[in-house]
């Protein structure tokens, strides 16, 4: 079971900040990278420029062929070996290094991108994203367990077990704004403090394991700063 939003306001909204800081981040870096990838591939207009030099080296020497004239015996075989040669050594690598020079552009405008972008959203995923996994499945469980208890009617052993979850593994500045006897609460088997704690730091508003006999009962609440 999963809960993304603790039950509380003021740390409901926190997470939504933190959430919505999450993906205006993955946002911004990815449109970062695409503007570094479209502004790369502007260059391609030197491949362009170098292709249609090119083709018109092609187009200057087809006007040439066919301003030689025709039957001249010798002549006209020297002049178009002449253009072909010339074709082969200007027109053509022109074009052929202008589909290099196109294909070098678009991967460094890939490469780029990716080397910008990249970084910063993996070290979003990677560490925020986890942790906010953990942190919804950690309240869902939590949640879970309070329904079990509610439904199977024991909520005082319910609210015992949290009781001695929170002297575990509440810090002793928690433990002692929850309660200041935390010992004498537990001796005395007074576990509503405690419990409401524990479930306050698990995401939960106490109310969830109020007694179904008495929904007015209002329980202790931890001190504000633990909110």
């Amino acid at each position: 079971m999963l809960k993304f939003y603790p039950d509380r306001r003021l740390p409901a909204l926190r997470r939504f900040v933190q959430d919505v800081l999450a993906i205006l981040w993955v946002g911004f870096w990815t449109f970062a990278g695409w503007l570094t990838y479209q502004t790369v591939l502007g260059l391609e207009v030197i491949a362009d420029g170098i292709r249609d030099t090119g083709r018109t080296f092609n187009h200057l020497l087809d006007s040439f062929r066919n301003a030689v004239p025709k039957g001249i015996p010798g002549i006209t075989n020297l002049l178009q070996g002449w253009a072909n040669q010339l074709q082969k050594n200007t027109g053509d690598p022109l074009i052929a290094l202008s589909q290099t020079v196109r294909h070098d552009i678009a991967v460094l405008a890939l490469a780029l991108a990716l080397f910008l972008a990249l970084p910063p959203i993996l070290y979003v995923l990677i560490t925020y994203g986890p942790w906010r996994w953990r942190d919804a499945r950690e309240m869902g469980s939590a949640l879970a367990f309070v329904r079990t208890a509610m439904e199977s009617g024991r909520i005082e052993q319910a609210k015992a077990v949290l009781a001695y979850r929170a002297l575990a593994t509440l810090s002793f500045t928690h433990l002692m704004k929850a309660s200041r006897d935390p010992v004498g609460d537990l001796s005395n088997r007074d576990y509503d403090r405690l419990a409401a704690a524990m479930l306050d730091r698990a995401g939960l508003d106490p109310w969830r394991l109020a007694a179904p006999a008495d929904p007015d009962r209002k329980l202790i609440e931890p001190h504000p700063e633990m909110r």
